[in-house]
């Protein structure tokens, strides 16, 4: 009689397991199509007439539209090329409201470069805040990247950081990252004439000074040896074999020093110049 029990009990356990774990599966499996789903409710509003509707409470209607935008992209796995155009509204709108809140711009860049794959967007909005933050460099520094990164637009990219390295406080780097990308941009003249700006402010320490007067004496290396280069086209309608032959034909009284190399870099095919090795 115990033991007829006991088997009884046991198909009951069992059953009972089979239908919580068959249960547990089935649950599991209809959540998988559930998830939390968040509509944009960015309003169809021109960002040139949104600022008449908000009236007083332009600050605060900007932080609804990016509490909005975040909580769709959030939510959503898969956003459509329309829905993104929604979302670029609701940034540009926002941006009129509010041009000097930070989080517009931070967010602009962290949606719209990445995720959106719209990198101009981003920097319409970034140039807006770089006009109205004018004490902040990161505007520029993001416009910058946006530049090289997304557009491979270097002249711009190389204004960009150039600008941004003027601000006070601003990272050393970013003149750096101009003159380099002057260089490949094609702008080497306005390269030195902004870095040659930057060296004439009291605030620089010693070794800022150092190193933007480095960058300088490179760029002008480049562009003179370059100049030497068009003219030893023009003469033989071919470029240089080798930049020493510009020295041996009195294009150049010599090879001018580079503060970053032994010598200069000298891309024969394109007739280019770098002042350090482009692998």
């Amino acid at each position: 009689m115990k033991t007829k029990r006991t088997v009884i009990f046991s198909l009951c356990l069992i059953l009972s397991a089979s239908c919580f774990i068959a249960s547990s599966l089935a649950v599991r499996e209809g959540r998988k199509n559930l998830g939390v789903r968040y509509t944009l409710r960015i309003k169809p509003v021109p960002p040139e007439a949104i600022t008449v509707l908000a009236g007083e409470f332009k600050g605060l209607m900007a932080d609804y539209i990016l509490l909005e935008i975040g909580s769709f992209i959030g939510s959503n796995k898969k956003i459509s090329q329309d829905q993104w155009e929604e979302v670029c509204l609701g940034f540009r709108q926002a941006q009129r409201l509010d041009p000097y809140f930070q989080q517009t711009y931070l967010m602009a860049q962290g949606f719209l470069t990445w995720d959106a794959k719209r990198p101009d967007t981003a920097i319409e909005i970034l140039d807006d805040s770089r006009r109205h933050r004018p004490w902040d460099w990161r505007p520029g520094y993001y416009m910058g990247f946006d530049y090289y990164y997304f557009l491979n637009d270097y002249a711009k990219a190389s204004e960009a950081f150039l600008e941004a390295a003027r601000i006070k406080n601003a990272p050393l780097l970013l003149a750096v990252l101009g003159g380099r990308l002057a260089l490949k941009g094609k702008r080497v003249e306005t390269a030195i004439l902004m870095l040659k700006t930057m060296l004439d402010d009291p605030a620089l320490d010693e070794k800022s000074k150092k190193e933007i007067g480095d960058r300088i004496e490179a760029l002008k290396g480049v562009l003179l040896i370059e100049n030497a280069v068009k003219g030893y086209r023009t003469l033989y309608g071919a470029p240089p074999p080798s930049l020493e032959i510009l020295v041996e034909k009195g294009l150049l009284a010599k090879i001018p020093k580079n503060p970053y190399s032994e010598s200069y870099y000298y891309d024969r095919e394109k007739g280019e110049v770098f002042f350090d090795e482009i692998r």
